[in-house]
């Protein structure tokens, strides 16, 4: 409901003396003041919820920071594969993007399981397993196009452990390494899936996988 109060300069109102006046001008500025005042409160309010949904209905990977979880299967490469057969995988990350700006920043942690083949040595049947554990630190690089899926690069270095157990053998050998990965991934929303190559330096022949990976950010 509007209130108007007019104050005529001219002709002052039959039953107003001049105080009168003056204190209907002081209330007719004191409500107008007020009713600034709540459309200003209400304005920043809209303003704010408004950000507030922009904000919520952002893909997890446009926000800063994010988490996420991955699992998937991992897949052996070169000598490593001749003793052992696809596996899986699990992991954490931690990321760091901003909305418009394509290039973040990426941190991995996850380990690998892959299940020994048979082997038969001398009569005696062996097969070695092997868990690769690895902590990353890496760049993406989203693909700017027009897309409800968003394609993106990652790439980066790492620090890599494998522990191997052949069965029936007691114990089991170690190894760590520095390696690096690269790899291209696709995200719908909160989702995405991942391929990417990893390299470890270990002595002699390198050990090398790929993960399949399928993930969800936080």
């Amino acid at each position: 409901m509007r209130l108007d109060v007019t104050v005529s300069a001219v002709a002052p109102l039959p039953f107003c003396d001049g105080h009168d006046v003056g204190r209907l001008s002081y209330l007719h500025a004191v409500f107008l003041l007020h009713q600034r005042d709540i459309k200003m409160k209400y304005g920043r309010l809209a303003t704010f919820a408004l950000a507030a949904l922009t904000f919520g209905a952002m893909p997890a990977k446009a926000q800063f920071p994010h988490m996420g979880v991955t699992a998937g299967v991992s897949f052996p490469k070169g000598d490593q594969a001749q003793a052992q057969d696809m596996g899986y995988n699990g992991g954490l990350l931690l990321g760091f993007s901003a909305p418009l700006i394509p290039v973040g920043l990426r941190f991995d942690a996850s380990i690998n399981h892959f299940p020994g083949k048979d082997q038969n040595i001398g009569g005696t049947t062996f097969n070695a397993s092997t868990n690769i554990w690895m902590a990353t630190a890496n760049a993406t690089f989203d693909l700017p196009l027009p897309l409800p899926i968003k394609p993106y690069a990652i790439a980066g270095l790492g620090y890599y452990g494998a522990i191997t157990t052949v069965n029936g053998v007691p114990g089991s050998t170690s190894d760590k390494k520095l390696g690096y990965n690269a790899g291209v991934g696709v995200s719908f929303t909160r989702l995405f899936a991942e391929l990417r190559y990893h390299h470890m330096n270990t002595d002699g022949s390198a050990t090398t996988f790929v993960p399949l990976t399928f993930g969800i950010m936080f």
